[in-house]
């Protein structure tokens, strides 16, 4: 074969490999198969990147996260139990105890970067506005508990529903519900201060 079709060939079982699920592609990744994860670490590195990110850790940490998570992944893949959770909630799960854990361990006091989103429909009042906003929500959020910040991660940033979300943090439907109430009146409180 030419390596033209190498190619093509390469690129067919990279799409037929994005159409399956999660769990068909977990299947596949126990039993060693490389493509299978390398498509679930695309579909899932960014959203753990952003679970991090939102968690309080800086750019270089939600990459070094995120690598940590995937290596893991494929080092424990044959523990993996299709009976168990779904696993994207699995992957969340794994991924908030790798920022805890990154968290708690000691580390020079670094200056924190603040990413902006550009909108070039905005003016630049408005853009410095709503970055001061931004910056406020993102330190009363720093305020809160890890559990605390977990949930409102999962929740909002995540838009997972509060089933999902407890599952993730092993607490059960009524202790998240009443973890994000707790959260969110903290944040009103925070906020006022600030303000």
């Amino acid at each position: 074969m030419t390596t033209a079709s190498h190619v093509r060939e390469a690129a067919s079982q990279s799409v037929a490999l994005s159409s399956l699920s999660d769990e068909a592609l977990v299947e596949r990744v126990v039993a060693g198969d490389k493509a299978s994860y390398r498509v679930l670490v695309e579909r899932y590195y960014r959203p753990i990147q952003g679970i991090a990110r939102r968690m309080g850790l800086s750019s270089g940490d939600c990459e070094d996260v995120a690598q940590d998570v995937f290596v893991r992944v494929w080092l424990h893949r044959e523990k993996w139990r299709a009976d168990g959770a779904k696993f994207k909630t699995w992957l969340y799960r794994v991924a908030v105890n790798r920022v805890i854990d990154f968290k708690r361990r000691p580390r020079p006091v670094e200056n924190v970067e603040i990413e902006e989103t550009p909108d070039d429909a905005m003016s630049p009042v408005e853009k410095l506005a709503q970055h001061q906003d931004f910056v406020r929500l993102r330190a009363a959020v720093k305020k809160l508990s890890d559990q605390q910040q977990i949930a409102i991660n999962l929740f909002y940033d995540r838009e997972l529903s509060n089933a999902e979300a407890a599952e993730i943090v092993g607490i059960s439907v009524n202790a998240m519900e009443s973890l994000l109430k707790r959260a969110r009146k903290r944040l009103r409180e925070e906020l006022k201060n600030i303000l």
